[in-house]
């Protein structure tokens, strides 16, 4: 504010048309960038399966999507090495849910997994993928509850979290 105020007392007006008009210009291109991609991001977490918080140090996943396109990428790390996963959306009806995609985590234990989802509402899991049964883009169903092999959203989708971000893997 003090900035402002000096250059506003300057004689030079056309200074202080052009860092006014400049950031005008920047607040307009970030706001337009945002609106173009329209990208929404769900953090996931290894959580204790007793208390529910979220372990630190542990697993943890970014799940980026497009509701308008369906495109997402998720990027995790902090997983067995050279496993299968699944990531499933979780409807509130155990055992079943819908698997989105399946990939295996690298000698890192990290996984990139994309594809084209449309229903981005409820709960999303990043499960072992022996523990679920089906096919990717399929309904499945868990067969076997290992919640410390998984990684879960840190809140359902549509309510404000703040949560810590996690490190890119």
């Amino acid at each position: 504010m003090r900035v402002f105020l000096e250059l506003s007392c300057m004689k030079n007006s056309t200074l202080l048309h052009i860092l006014l008009s400049s950031a005008m210009v920047l607040i307009t291109l970030s706001v337009v960038c945002h609106a173009a991609t329209g990208k929404k991001k769900l953090l996931l977490f290894a959580k204790d399966p007793v208390s529910w918080a979220i372990v630190k140090n542990g697993g943890s996943g970014k799940l980026v999507f497009s509701e308008a396109s369906g495109a997402f990428t998720l990027t995790a790390g902090g997983l067995y090495p050279r496993s299968s996963y699944a990531l499933v959306r979780y409807a509130d009806v155990p055992p079943h849910g819908e698997i989105l995609v399946r990939g295996t985590s690298d000698a890192r234990g990290r996984l990139e997994l994309n594809g084209v989802w449309r229903n981005w509402t409820r709960k999303f899991w990043l499960v072992a993928g022996e523990d679920v049964a089906g096919n990717a883009g399929e309904a499945g169903s868990l067969r076997v509850w290992r919640p410390d092999r998984y990684l879960f959203e840190e809140k359902p989708l549509g309510i404000p979290c703040n949560c810590p971000e996690p490190e890119e893997p």
